[in-house]
């Protein structure tokens, strides 16, 4: 892991930001994004095999998540919602990427994608929405909370119960991958100074609402989605066909919500045979 510092206007301090990076590759940069509350850790077992494919890829923690943090974290009037998200993702792509690349969300991470993609096409050659998070707008009843009580919620989240039980919710192989190591990992960040004001800013900005503007997507689009998703259900594919006919859909068997974690072999191949086909299409184009 690295950090930068990047300037965000939007944020009105500098934000360090945490970051892994594989530039040696070759073809069109591929961005990956986690998902709510988490960090670039999940993506430990996916990037060496994005590296051993020859890839270019960056995975990132936006600010108020992972190991990205900033000096304002413990103001009681954070603003810190999907805007400053974008804004903060958008310094990193203009100071380190520079050039279109395949942006890839997990989870909610695919809703960050959507809203990045709509606002900043030029940055974005094709996007790939794993166990996408994006036809469930907002955060509910959470977002009107009295501060007090949106800080007993965010205590929840880290809580080594609440945390055991999304741990075993997303795999389908619970036994080998829902481990106490896994447990661990994903609590990691959780730690770090700001967390909370983090988490309760964000819920209080209502979070991400991109379902209705997902038909307005005009870069090549892949799904990817395990069968057996007990946490974003696979019955939602099919509105991709509807709001995207052009879109591909990839239904993964024996495979729970994190594939980047259950199945990174596939998903690496997946991902990798994605750019080809959107730097082909633009070999095309010219």
């Amino acid at each position: 892991m690295q950090r930068c510092t990047l300037d965000v206007p939007s944020l009105g301090e500098p934000v360090e930001t945490a970051y892994v990076e594989e530039t040696s590759g070759n073809g069109a940069p591929i961005m990956l994004l986690h998902g709510f509350d988490s960090s670039l850790l999940e993506f430990r077992r996916l990037f060496p095999l994005l590296r051993k494919e020859g890839a270019n890829a960056y995975a990132v923690d936006l600010i108020g998540w992972g190991f990205s943090c900033c000096k304002f974290h413990e103001k009681p009037d954070l603003q810190l919602g999907p805007q400053q998200k974008t804004d903060h993702l958008y310094a990193f792509w203009k100071g380190k990427v520079q050039r279109p690349m395949v942006l890839v969300g997990v989870s909610l991470g695919s809703a960050i994608a959507v809203q990045f993609a709509l606002q900043h096409p030029e940055a974005v050659a094709g996007l790939v929405l794993s166990s996408p998070q994006v036809y469930v707008d907002g955060i509910g009843p959470m977002s009107s909370m009295p501060r007090v009580l949106s800080y007993l919620g965010v205590q929840v989240l880290k809580s080594v119960p609440l945390r055991n039980m999304a741990n075993k919710m997303a795999y389908y192989d619970k036994e080998r991958l829902a481990t106490e190591d896994a447990l661990r990992i994903g609590r990691l960040h959780t730690f770090l100074p700001g967390w909370t004001n983090s988490n309760i800013a964000f819920m209080r900005s209502g979070g991400y609402s991109v379902s209705k503007r997902i038909p307005e997507l005009q870069q090549e689009v892949l799904v990817l989605w395990g069968r057996n998703d007990e946490i974003v259900e696979c019955k939602f594919a099919d509105n991709f066909a509807r709001d995207l006919p052009h879109s591909r859909l990839k239904i993964l068997e024996d495979c729970g919500h994190c594939i980047h974690l259950e199945k990174p072999e596939e998903m690496a191949r997946a991902l990798t045979e994605f750019v080809s086909e959107i730097e082909l299409h633009g070999a095309h184009a010219q």
